[in-house]
């Protein structure tokens, strides 16, 4: 039963059920055939029952490694009942998949025996032209090294392809093509996870841990029943789960309110305890926890759930009616349990006694790497790895490296030092920058300027005890706008605090509170002792402190009070602001809800604290559309038809305008700033009101961020060494080369570019503790993961000289016999920025260092990096500044070209491993094979949007390529039968025409990668002239040889790129030596004449066939078709065709609304338009709708060719496309006695028409 479970859980296949079945009847209850551990016969009854999948293969090793006392430990399950499967779906379609899996297998061999001769002849391996050798050119391709916390999956081979595709492609256009891969280490992302683990451990036990259960959710909720669900724990050490036992609390202790059995529901494919209650009372607060009963007494207890409810009487959580359940399965489903470091491993194939190696950091850089490695060469990667290495200090080459771009960079000036704001892990003790975050990537710093709002008598009752003066903090962008204050904002339900600040007391949100304590900017050289040193007087709600009597600073009025607003973010500020309802909209509108008696009786508000405040304060002059304007707020509320704060378009319209315009383009027309630009006020106004002690600067995170260790983080005034990005002749530099230089692919690729070299400031570069090499002159820091990777590429051109094929960490000995110690400075000025060198500055060889030097010439500069989106605001843009900052007014060493995606997901799902569509690089080529994998990555999309693997389309590819290998296969075997006449049929030249017109297109589409557009020309489009070929010949044996040899080798090169094994195999039967990658891209010559009569001898099929069915429905069915063609137009419709060119010409290219009167025939005084009726009209309208599909082509008279030759020439093809027509009758539709005259009428030149009738 643990087969099928297993099965029916993570591969949902159906078609492997009744071998699974009989796996169970000889199992006889045992877990595997070969008895305690399993054997060659478990893998052979694997390999027949699911291919070779090494997942499989994996789940048999882990469960291996557990004895059968262990295996008792593990958590129950039920049966699994497969559901009735519809037609069409997976259980349905056994023998579809069957198919698939079997031409899946003959591609893996293939792939193997193919990644075998790569390896043995050395093909990825390319160097410069030695002297004297012929060179075409070279193309270096980059992409970011990946993170070495796990395996590689489908993500980074969408992304990473990209840069492949264009390395196969350059050489095949001649040049010395080459795609070095590296794999990165620095940072916290396994610092982080060897901490956690090691955690884990210490706290639960090892190697087989004890954890508690996942936390109680809602799953259902009414108002009479709650349904709970919680995920039973993943590991329980060596001892099984005998019951859980469900605790309760609403005012008072725990206490149990009920005990449930062991046995779990499977909901979404997961396990999850469920517990009903019917027993909960209405409108009180419950609290749970679930706590693990083991089977030798010991328990372990769930972190406790939020406050629930239940649901209103007569309604339901959401407002519906009594009884309809709220259900909430998707979000049980992905939060039910927090997913543990050990389980991340033990999910990735390890053992027990594998995982605990993994709390060392380093065992992550010995062990996923060299993985990693393998498996892109599974995938079939072009990578020449000669060139690969690791990051971090370990690996003394990369390390000296980083040392000497980090010299270079204070050198010139480029870094300081000094307390800057920055995002801030607390448990980690250092700045959190991008890549050292699990959430929160790309988000940055808000500065506000925080407002000291005196409370004043008299005190709400609720501050009364404080003893001491009390503040409202309020955070505020504008702080020029104080002027115009008429009140404050608080949310009456939101949570505060009152805390101790010096010699006062500060009212704010909790979060902002703790913020603060990390920016004692005031505290000089002793900051580091508040940070963290939180100290709460009291909690207090919102709506306690409303209406509180305020002074504050810089308003027009001598005391404001404080208000209700119910939109307030208790995420982002303090969770207090300041109202100035005449240049905010949000203001604005929630001052006048409380216009009226009504509302304000509702909140608890007194008249006086609202009615003298309801004139907003002018104090800004602004023009609005040609409209000048004092009160913005007020003039854009009204223009929109604002009518209350819940609006909340208009108002974020509104909010958008006022900005813009008050800020940008207004003058203060009020205060002490009066007829200054508002943007210089706002300076101003800060450092006035700062110095006066009544505001100082706040930094918060503009968003939710969480280090990888697990903490939120804050905003943190730290020392640190910072690079100094957006200074302004270095910035100047930087932006001049992406508008006028780099390559972008996509204008809104380079739009980002631009929007993101003026968006990146001061980043801090340093961190106390993690992965990496230290700052060189100030060891106590580590360079950061995003610092040290800007301007690797170029030591690229040097790895092979360190590491070789097998040396990631340059530990072992170096395929030049060079030491570590004998890479410093010295020789990297040398190489890299043509300084003089000499014996005394390094040990290395000279003739060594001369090839090291014109190795790196030679390569430099990168010619293309390709990179997710969300690289663009951080690392890439960073590798352009650092790049300008090295080879400083050298622009010709700085990257070419860079290229962005979207990222990817499967079957339009993003990857996530609850659902089962997460794929390792691993999983995918064992599932898809790697042309397959490749192949559905190339048709995913080339565009900054998300793009899309479709599952389908990789099964699709791999029915295709096996059966492009069989066409040759059969093709070599009986060419010497096909035809090899000079003679040349139409259907021959258009066959030749549409390969070379293909190729082309194809050419430009892989040059400009568009790999959709691509695989259209050369796959898709391909194979189709290919069968519309051998359709009109009939017998293949009548198909041109040297046409077929010629189309065969061309799709075989130019899918090269994408599918690269099967054209290699495709490469060796054609009976070619070497190499296909080492073959030129196919070219040619097409005439569009000659694709237009292709086009229109499809268009005539189509129309024969499309009439012919709708004729055989009716009664006589019809055995005679006559099929009417036109070479030029009469005289009448040419006067129409006349009429609406010169109106589409004098229109810009669009018809005029009158044009369709000149062919009226009740108002037209034109002799033939008259006799001939409403046929012109109708002829008119035909013509206008072709102009819009094919433009001013419609407008053509006459054909470029003979349509009468080429319908004769193929009447018996078309006559056998109508069958049960017996016969295909073709008239000009000027001949005399035509049989049906209306038919003939309606032809056109390049648009026959067609009639049928029985004889």
């Amino acid at each position: 039963m643990l087969y099928r479970n297993w099965i029916l859980r993570q591969m949902q296949r159906g078609d492997v059920l009744a071998k699974a079945g009989k796996l169970e009847s000889k199992l006889k209850g045992k877990v595997f055939l070969g008895g305690e551990t399993p054997g060659q016969e478990d893998a052979k009854a694997f390999q027949d029952l699911l291919g070779d999948n090494v997942n499989v293969a994996r789940w048999a090793r882990h469960m291996a490694s557990y004895t059968s006392s262990q295996r008792k430990g593990f958590p129950s399950e039920p049966a699994v009942t497969p559901k009735p499967v519809a037609k069409g779906t997976p259980a349905a379609s056994a023998g579809k998949n069957a198919a698939v899996a079997e031409k899946r297998a003959i591609l893996t061999e293939i792939e193997k025996q193919v990644q075998q001769k790569w390896e043995d002849s050395k093909a990825f391996d390319i160097d410069p032209p030695k002297e004297g050798e012929e060179d075409n050119g070279k193309f270096l391709a980059t992409f970011p090294y990946p993170y070495m916390n796990g395996s590689l999956h489908l993500g980074h081979a969408f992304s990473m392809l990209k840069a492949e595709f264009a390395v196969r492609y350059h050489r095949l256009q001649g040049k010395r093509a080459v795609f070095p891969f590296a794999f990165h280490c620095t940072g916290m992302p396994i610092q982080a996870a060897a901490n956690k683990l090691k955690r884990e451990c210490k706290k639960y036990g090892s190697p087989i841990p004890n954890f508690p259960c996942g936390t109680p959710k809602t799953f259902q909720i009414t108002s009479e029943k709650l349904t709970l669900s919680w995920v039973p724990p993943t590991a329980t050490g060596t001892t099984e789960v005998t019951g859980y036992d469900l605790l309760i609390k609403t005012d008072k202790d725990w206490s149990v309110h009920m005990s449930l059995k062991p046995e779990a529901t499977i909901i979404d494919g997961k396990n999850y305890i469920v517990a009903e209650l019917t027993d909960l009372e209405p409108k009180v607060k419950y609290t749970f926890k679930a706590v693990t009963k083991l089977a030798d007494g010991s328990t372990t207890e769930s972190k406790p759930s939020e406050q629930i409810t239940l649901a209103q009487p007569g309604k339901d959580a959401k407002g519906g009616k009594k009884g309809k359940p709220q259900e909430k399965a998707k979000i049980a489903a992905k939060t039910g349990g927090a997913l543990h470091q050990w389980d991340i491993m033990k999910g990735m194939g390890m053992s027990t006694e594998e995982i605990v190696k993994f709390t060392d950091a380093n065992k992550w850089l010995e062990y996923f790497p060299p993985q990693g490695k393998a498996d892109l060469k599974k995938l079939g990667t072009c990578a020449d790895f000669r060139r690969a290495f690791i990051t971090t200090d370990v690996n003394p080459f990369y390390d000296s490296f980083v040392r000497w771009q980090f010299n270079k960079l204070k050198e010139g000036q480029f870094l300081d030092f000094g307390k800057r704001p920055t995002v801030y892990s607390e448990l980690d003790q250092q700045a959190c920058m991008d890549h050292d975050r699990a959430e929160g990537e790309g988000v940055g710093l808000t500065e506000y300027v925080c407002i000291k709002v005196k409370v004043v008598e008299p005190l709400p009752e609720v501050l009364k005890d404080i003893g001491k003066p009390v503040y409202l903090l309020c955070a505020t962008l504008r702080p020029e706008t104080m002027i115009g204050q008429s009140n404050c904002w608080i949310l009456p339900e939101g949570e505060y605090g009152v805390f101790h600040r010096d010699d006062i007391a500060v009212v704010c949100t909790q979060r902002s509170a703790r913020n603060m304590t990390f920016q004692r900017l005031d505290k000089g050289d002793e900051i580091k002792d508040y940070f963290g040193k939180l100290e709460k007087i009291k909690d207090v709600k919102g709506k306690e402190l409303m209406g509180a009597t305020l002074e504050a600073p810089r308003a027009p009025h001598k005391t404001v009070h404080l208000l209700p607003l119910l939109t307030i973010k208790m995420n982002m500020g303090t969770g207090i602001v300041t109202s100035v309802p005449a240049d905010s909209p949000d203001d604005y509108a929630a001052l006048m809800d409380l216009k009226t008696p009504e509302k304000r009786k509702f909140h608890g508000l007194e008249d006086s604290w609202v009615v003298p405040y309801l004139d907003p304060v002018p104090l800004i002059d602004v023009t609005i559309e040609g409209v000048p304007t004092t009160k913005c707020a007020e003039y854009l509320c009204n223009k929109l038809g604002v009518k209350s704060q819940k609006d909340s378009e208009k108002l974020q319209e509104a909010h958008d305008v006022a900005y813009k315009m008050s800020f940008y383009h207004g003058v203060m027309s009020a205060g002490p700033y009066k007829g200054q630009p508002v943007a210089d006020a706002k300076v101003s106004a800060k450092d006035s009101m700062i110095a006066a002690n009544e505001a100082f600067v706040y930094h918060d995170p503009a968003g939710h961020i969480v280090s990888r260790s697990g903490d939120e983080c804050v905003a943190a005034l730290i020392d640190q060494w910072y690079i100094k990005y957006g200074k302004d002749d270095w910035k100047k530099e930087v932006e001049a080369h992406i508008k006028d230089t780099l390559v972008t692919f996509k204008d809104a690729t380079k739009e980002q570019f631009v929007e993101k070299v003026n968006w990146l400031k001061e980043w801090a570069c340093s961190r106390s503790f993690g992965l990496g090499s230290k700052i060189p002159w100030d060891e106590q820091f580590l360079i950061e993961s995003l610092s040290d990777s800007t301007i690797y590429m170029a030591y690229y051109t040097l790895a092979k000289f360190f590491h070789g094929e097998s040396n990631l960490t340059g530990l072992e000995k170096s395929p030049y016999g060079i030491k570590p110690e004998d890479v410093n400075d010295a020789v990297f000025d040398h190489i890299f920025l043509n300084k003089e060198i000499t014996a005394a500055d390094s040990s290395i060889d000279q003739n060594v260092l001369k090839e090291m030097k014109r190795e790196f010439e030679y390569w430099y500069p990168m010619d293309l990096r390709v990179s997710g989106k969300d690289l663009i605001p951080n690392h890439l843009t960073m590798s352009l500044y650092n790049h300008a900052a090295i080879w400083k007014g050298r622009p010709e060493m700085w990257p070419r070209a860079m290229y962005a995606n979207g990222w990817v997901s499967v079957d339009n799902e993003k990857m996530s491993k609850s659902k089962g569509n997460f794929f390792s690089l691993e999983r995918a080529c064992g599932e898809f094979s790697a042309d397959g994998t490749r192949f559905s990555c190339a048709y995913a999309g080339d565009s900054l949007e998300d793009a899309n693997f479709e599952i389908p389309t990789a099964n699709n590819a791999i029915k295709k390529l096996v059966q492009l290998l069989d066409f040759t296969t059969q093709f070599v075997s009986e060419k010497d039968k096909l035809r090899s006449s000079s003679e040349n049929l139409f259907i021959d030249t258009w066959f030749d025409n549409e390969i070379n017109r293909l190729a082309t297109e194809a050419n430009e589409f892989f040059k400009t990668m568009h790999y959709k557009e691509a695989l259209r020309c050369a796959w898709f489009e391909f194979l189709g002239i290919k069968d519309t070929y051998y359709d009109i010949l009939g017998n293949p044996l009548k198909a041109k040889r040297d046409l077929v040899e010629k189309w065969i080798n061309f799709i075989t090169v130019m899918m090269s790129v994408v599918t690269p094994h099967t054209c290699e195999q495709l490469w060796s039967i054609m009976g070619h030596t070497g190499t296909v990658m080492d073959a030129k891209f196919p070219t040619g010559v097409s005439d569009p004449v000659i694709t237009d009569k292709g086009v229109y001898l499809e268009k005539v099929k189509k129309t024969l066939i499309d009439n012919s069915i709708k004729a055989c429905k009716k009664k006589p069915v019809p055995n005679t078709c006559n099929l009417y063609l036109a070479t030029k137009y009469p005289d009448w419709k040419l006067k129409v065709i006349s009429i609406l060119k010169d109106d589409y010409k004098s229109n810009d290219a669009t018809f005029s609304k009158a044009v369709m009167k000149h062919f009226d025939a009740k108002t037209t005084t034109d002799a033939d338009f008259k006799s001939k009726g409403a046929q012109v009209g109708k002829f008119a309208s035909v013509i206008k709708s072709q102009v819009t599909a094919e433009g001013t082509k419609a407008f053509e008279l006459t054909l470029p060719y003979d349509e009468v030759s080429l319908v004769k020439e193929h009447q018996g093809y078309l006559l056998s496309k109508i069958q049960p027509i017996t016969t295909l009758n073709l008239f000009l539709s000027s001949d005399e006695g035509v049989p049906d005259v209306n038919s003939a009428d309606n032809a056109a030149p390049g648009r026959p028409t067609v009639a049928f009738c029985a004889k």
